[in-house]
Formats: structure tokens, sequence, C-alpha cells
């Protein structure tokens, strides 16, 4: 362990610190780093942000309430040269004021610069005095704290803010605590859920720790590696003995030792969090929760000194909610729209009504709990099982049993024991499926009854295990159509603001693409509009039409040009526009931290609303005007693309089109050059594109600023408007026999013409594809309303290349509205021969 020191005075020392994690993410990242990870509420803590693109910094948005950011500064000056000062990436000296009553966990923020919105970092929060770990300390004579002779002694109710360094050896970090014999001593380590740290090549193992807990002779009294409550992060809770060796230097007390170190090996130097202390640690709450909004008495288990119950107030809002008495990190609870059906442990339990969350425990090896509910022939039930999800040791099996003509339970038509991420209304979490998920290993279904009558739902353990903390909550509820709006969904990397980023330029406009996925059981396939609730003032959603079926629609947001410079939280919300229709409506940002090729994040920061900045005027607009033509199938269409320049602008910008609609070809980025104020988007459209009119829109960033590959940062981005594009069917049809040719022949290879879509005047065709050697004479044919064929003149020559050529096609060019429209059709098949 080294020590971690969070003053200013020691700036230099975490630049070096962290300089090998700058060479890893190769400046992809706006934030790599946030130091120190935890504060205490109630305190002021100076925090220092390392990342790239943040010189010229003006805000940090949290996604909660809790902290206020009293000051945001770079470190340092930029270098006098100005090559070197164009790619001076300084850090950040920021100070955070943590309010008293400030939730204690994790807390997302975003970097609001004048050019863009960073990607989102963490910082948590504690109730306890965070203190510095100290390995090599003078006032204790120790050279280090990795043995119970050497530790570093630590207060009762303490977090220690450390780190775990990539010795070869493999560090050793060991806190001396008081402790009262007989009474508690908790431990809880965070390490994987506080991690920062992106995405790199095996340098996720690192973050695996694991906990002893020793007395003054060495003795073990509780080690801890993965648990169902925090997984890879380990957590010890014990009841002292009631005699405790002395310490061997004579020292008086009663003392109790953490030891941490690493699972398995790694050369990276990490940060973690040790909380130190007395508290009661219960690992499990029975019932897991209750109705929104109402008082339920709970029962917390799992406590060395024994269960307890407090009341707890289930929040207004259904869902998922971390619960904190005085322990530091949040024990998740569910809040549901339904009452509560406790198990019966004398046998069955009878459920009144549904919907219902069916409670219970699977306390012994073997035990099954059955519910017995009543349900009609073409009801839909979502039927969703919490365990995994909220911590529980619980595997859970789920059946449900219809009943068969006896009366007797029949043979199970359902049984579940895991879900897709999909089945629980996750989506875009990683790139690998999402199976580190802990609710991953909870069932959730969509059941629909065959039969009227008295129905079992049945709970067990998959291994046969069981447990006093093993419990779980079936929440069963009518299926109801409901969509969330997901951003991003590419990446398993690292989250790239280029294509996720709400950052409006004043003056100007941007354009995301949002997924819109159905959650299980959704029937609704409807046209909807996607609106915007809490933007700031001066910012607008343009309106939109999401027609039925879209997974992926293009909106877009103009700021005015007096729009104030300052970054919100806001939400996105899907609307049918059939307003008789009831859809539910979410949003997720699901962002991975912790990250390797070929696997799974380890930990994943999940939003459930979106973040909007205005920025700075950019110095360049990109304009295109509506198609005065339409695109037909199989044809090609240039849009001409105007670059706006303002104020002495002349750096070269690139355009593209990120949002590609069904059937149409983009061409990759088009650059402008210094100077360059035209440019043209050239679109094709496949032979089966959909019919009628669809979004066009042009983005266009900086080439000489920012980081130019996926990520995006630090470039100045725009949008040009959302235009209609109307794909219309192919003017005509073009189709031939197979021909041959000799070489020195001269002959008419005739195709036949149907026509599609009316159009004026004579329409110009030419021959693509023939095979080399092979010449077309002219004049070239022309089609026009009532042409039924065409021929064109060819000729084999002695250099033709002998043998058959497929896929000859003919190229028509129509004029439509002064825009000549091209349009490719027919596949023809032409031998060569040799001269006879």
């Amino acid at each position: 362990m080294r020590r971690f020191v969070a003053g200013r005075a020691a700036v230099a020392c975490l630049v070096a610190a962290l300089s090998a994690c700058a060479a890893r993410a190769g400046n992809f990242n706006t934030i790599d780093s946030v130091r120190p990870r935890i504060g205490q509420r109630g305190t002021t803590v100076e925090v220092t942000i390392k990342g790239s693109y943040l010189r010229d910094a003006q805000e940090i948005v949290f996604y909660r309430p809790g902290i206020r950011v009293v000051s945001i500064a770079p470190i340092g000056e930029p270098p006098a040269e100005k090559e070197k000062a164009a790619h001076w990436h300084p850090q950040l000296a920021c100070v955070f004021e943590i309010a008293p009553d400030c939730p204690v966990g994790e807390h997302v923020f975003r970097v609001r610069s004048l050019t863009q919105l960073s990607m989102a970092a963490t910082f948590n929060v504690t109730p306890f005095p965070a203190v510095d770990g100290v390995e090599a300390d003078k006032d204790r004579g120790t050279k280090d704290n990795d043995s119970i002779a050497t530790a570093m002694p630590v207060p009762l109710n303490t977090t220690i803010r450390a780190e775990i360094d990539g010795r070869d050896t493999g560090d050793v970090d060991v806190y001396r605590v008081p402790v009262v014999p007989g009474g508690r001593l908790t431990v809880e380590v965070d390490s994987v859920r506080i991690s920062d740290f992106t995405h790199g090549h095996g340098e996720d193992s690192g973050y695996d720790l694991k906990l002893r807990l020793l007395d003054a002779a060495g003795r073990q009294l509780a080690a801890n590696d993965d648990n169902p409550l925090h997984v890879q992060d380990p957590l010890a809770s014990v009841r002292l003995p009631e005699h405790l060796p002395p310490l061997a230097d004579g020292t008086p007390g009663t003392f109790a030792f953490v030891e941490v170190r690493r699972s398995t090996f790694s050369g990276h130097t990490w940060p973690y969090v040790v909380h130190v202390g007395d508290w009661r640690r219960p690992l499990a709450a029975y019932p897991p929760g209750g109705p929104a909004g109402q008082p339920v008495a709970i029962e917390f288990r799992g406590d060395p000194l024994g269960a307890f119950t407090e009341t707890v107030v289930a929040p207004a809002e259904p869902g998922t909610f971390g619960h904190v008495a005085d322990w530091p990190t949040p024990l998740l609870l569910r809040s549901s729209a339904m009452p509560n059906v406790l198990e019966d442990a004398a046998g069955d339990t009878a459920v009144a009504a549904l919907p219902a969350a069916l409670n219970g425990v699977i306390a012994e090896p073997g035990d099954v709990d059955r519910f017995r509910v009543t349900v009609t022939k073409g009801d839909r039930y979502r039927v969703r099982v919490f365990a995994g999800a909220i911590g529980s040791p619980l595997q859970p099996r789920l059946e449900i049993a219809s009943p068969s003509a006896d009366g007797q339970t029949a043979t199970p038509p359902i049984v579940k024991y895991s879900a897709d991420r999909e089945d629980r209304d996750t989506f875009g979490i990683s790139a690998y499926n999402g199976s580190v998920l802990p609710e991953a290993i909870d069932p959730s279904v969509i059941w629909e009854p065959k039969v009227d009558g008295e129905h079992v739902i049945a709970m067990t353990d998959l291994g046969g295990a069981g447990s006093p903390t093993a419990v779980y909550r079936i929440e069963v509820e009518p299926a109801r159509d409901a969509v969330h709006l997901v951003l991003p969904w590419t990446l398993y990397w690292w989250e790239a603001p280029k294509w996720a980023s709400f950052a409006i330029p004043r003056g100007d406009r941007w354009t995301v693409n949002i997924n819109l996925m159905p959650c299980q059981g959704n029937t609704f396939k409807g046209e909807t509009e996607i609106v915007a609730e809490g933007l700031p003032p001066g910012v607008t959603l343009v309106p939109n039409r999401v027609p039925a079926g879209a997974g992926k629609w293009p909106i877009q947001f103009e700021a005015a040009p007096d729009a104030p410079l300052a970054g919100v939280v806001f939400s996105l919300v899907v609307k049918p526009l059939d307003p008789a229709v009831k859809l539910a409506s979410g949003m997720q940002q699901n962002l991975p931290f912790n990250n390797k090729p070929g696997g799974d994040a380890w930990k994943t920061v999940r939003l459930d609303r979106f973040m909007l900045a205005v920025v700075d005027t950019p110095p360049f607009s990109i304009e295109i005007d509506p198609p005065p033509a339409p695109i037909v199938r199989g044809g090609e269409l240039a849009i001409p693309v105007r670059l706006v320049r303002r104020d002495g602008f002349d750096e070269p910008v690139g355009f593209q089109c990120d949002w590609k609609p069904a059937g149409i070809g983009v061409p990759p980025q088009v650059v402008l050059g210094p100077g360059e104020t035209r440019g043209v988007l050239q679109l094709s459209a496949e032979q089966s594109a959909p019919l009628g009119s669809v979004p066009l829109v042009v983005t266009a960033c900086t080439k000489d600023r920012g980081e130019q590959g996926w990520h995006g940062d630090g470039q100045v981005r725009v949008s040009s408007k959302i235009v209609p594009l109307v794909v219309a069917e192919s003017f005509v049809e073009f189709a031939s026999e197979p021909e041959s040719v000799r070489r020195g022949e001269r002959k008419k290879m005739i195709w036949k013409v149907k026509h599609k879509t009316p159009f004026e005047g004579q329409a110009p065709v030419r021959i693509v594809g023939l095979p080399k050697g092979v010449e077309v004479h002219e004049p070239l044919p022309t089609v026009a309303v009532g042409t039924e064929e065409i021929a064109f003149d060819i000729e084999g020559t002695d250099d033709a290349l002998i043998g058959l050529t497929k896929d000859i096609t003919c190229e028509v060019t129509v004029t439509q509205a002064g825009q000549a429209v091209r349009q490719r059709s027919g596949r023809g098949f032409l031998r060569v021969d040799p001269r006879p």
C-alpha cells in the first residue's frame, strides 16, 4: 500500500502515480481517474480529476443532490510552445462540499467544458471519518504495514482510503483497530464497486481483493473473498471472542487486525476503501420490500449479534432502492405498486388476489415454498423474481404449475432458473450479454395461464441449499406495455461522447440516435413521439414522430443563441400518438467500468436519467436542404452540403451521416479542407429500401481538434437540421436474356423496359459491368414514357475477355426538379466467345 494524499501539495506525486493509467488509456477518456475515491458527508474534500480535454472545464454536474462543487480549476500552466499547448491536458483541482444529509454510496457526475460534456465519472460518500492509508510511517517507526507488528492503527468507525500496489511479492495491508471482547467487528472493502478504470487488458483482476480478520496472535477470526451482497468486494462481520490476546509489544488495550490483499496477482496499483467499525451489518432483509409509499416492518438478518426489526418507508416511486441505517453501504430493497404476501411457514400460502409481491425465505436445504393463486385463462402476468438482484445467496428455481384434471398439481409447464438481460428490461449493459450481472440468475417470465383456476407458484434453491438470509421476492403483476429509451448501445469498452452525448452548441443544434427497446411483455407497436422534460432555458427538442416498430431514431436538440451555458439532468419520455393508449416509459444508460476485451465489465454504472449541457457557440455550422427529388430504389442521389464558417475559422471539418435510414447507403466521412465550404453527400438506395419519407441529417466535427477515433473527445460537433428524404419506387426495371458475342463481332444487346414510376422527358441509359474488351458504340439509348425496349450496340474486340460475365446492369439518369437522380436496374449475362 502507498500513502494516498488528497491535498494539493501532493499533486505532483499524484501525477506520477497515475501516469501509467494515462498510458494504458491512450487519452481515450475525458476522465481517467478521480482521487480520492471517497469522502465523508458533512465535510469538504479536495479532489483531483485526471483526463483529457478538460482544460476549459466550467462545471461539474451530479445526477443526484448532496454534493456541491465549490471550485474547479486546471492544475499548472500550458506550455509556451503553441504545438505543445494544443495537446496539453491538465488535471483539475476541485473542492467538493458534501452535505451532512448527503446519501451515502456512489454519486455519478459529468464535467461540462466549453465544448463538450464528459463521460460519466463517480465519487463515493461515507458516513465515517475518512483517513488515508499510510505504509511507511516515521511516527510509528515502520517501513510498511504488511504485518501485525507494523500494522497501521485506525479508530473504529473509520473509512480508510488506500492503494494496493503491484510489487512482485504481492502487497499486503494490515490495520490495527481497538475492539471490545464479545463485541462486534464489521469490515467492508470497496474495490470493484469504486473502480473508475474503464477498459484494459488484465487490469480488472487487480481490483479483486480478499479480507481476513485476525487477533493479535495471528489467529483468523473471519475471512471473505466473494459474497452475494457485494460480489467481488469482501466483507466480514463477526462477534469477537470474550478473550483476545494482548499485543506482543505490551501496548495496553484489546485489538483486532484487518488484513487486505489481492485474490490474484496484478502488477498494477489500484485504489480501495476499507470501512472498519462496530456497526450492524445485515446481509438480508425480510420481507425485502413493500408497497410503494407505505411503511413496512422489516427484519434485518445476518448480523453476528442477531436479527433486528425496523420500519422502513418504501419510496413512492416503484423500483429497487438502497436502504442505509448505521452501515456504510446500501442494502437493496424493492418498492412495488402491489401488496406484500408473506410465506406461510406451516404450508402452502394462499394468495387472495393478484397483483401481489410474494415474499419468502428458503431457510433450510431442500425447502420449497408454494403460493396458490387463482387466475383466469387468457390473463397475461409478468412474474419476476428478485434474489440475486438484491444480494440474496439464493439461486432461485421458479416453477409455475397448472392444475390437472383431477385437481392435483400437473407437470410444471414453466421452470426457470435464470434470465436474459432483456427479460429483466436491462439493455446495452455490455457486448457480452451481461453475464456478470447479479440479476442474471433471477427468472422473469410472461405467464399466460391456459386454464381457469388455482395455480401454484413454487420457489426453491437450484442447488438445494438454504440459509436464513436466502430471501426472495416474486412480483406478479399484469404484463404491461412499456418502452425504454437506451443510450448508448454499441460500446462495451468505454463511453463515447461522440455518439451518446447531449452537448448542445449554443445557437446551433445536435442530433443523437436513441434506442427504443420494448420491455418484457410489451405488445405495443404503434407510432410514438419522444418528448423531453426538465430541459434548461433556451433548449428545445425538435418535434418528432417515431414510426411503429422503430428500434432506433434520431432526435435533435436546438439551443438558442442566448441559452445559458449550463448542465442539467433531464428526462425523455416515449408517448403514443394515440392518447387513449397506455404506454409506460423509462430510460437507461448503462456504462461499463473495469472492462476488458472478450469479457463483461466487472462494474456497471446504471443511470435512469440523462444529462444535457449547453456548450459554447461553435465557429461553424453545417446545412443541408430537403432534397427536391426522391431517391429511388436501386438509385443514387447527391445531396449538396454547405459549411458555414464564422469568426475566421478555417480548420478542416469532416461531415458524415451518423444516422443511417434503413436501406440507404451513406458514404464514409467527407473532409472539407481549409477554405472549403461546399461538399456533396452521395446516397444510394437498395432495391428493397422501405418506401416513404425518412429523416436525413448530417453531423460535422473538427479534424484538427480532439481525438479523431471512435471516442471523439475534444472535437467541436454540430448537426444539420433533420430534413425529409423520400424513398420512391424505381423509375424503370430492365431485364435481358443471356447474350453472347464473338471477338470481332458487332451486335445489339436488347433490354426490356418495365415502367414503375412516371417521369418526364428523355432519360439517357448506359450499360455498366461489361467485360474488358467489349465496347459500346454511340449513340446510347434513352427511355421515355412508353419505351418498351432499348438496345446497346456492342462489339467484341480481339482483346475481349473470353468467358461468361454476370451482373451487367443498366444505369438510367432521370432529371427531377432540376436534380439528376441515377438508378440502376437489371442483371444481364454476356458470354464472350473466340473467333470461329
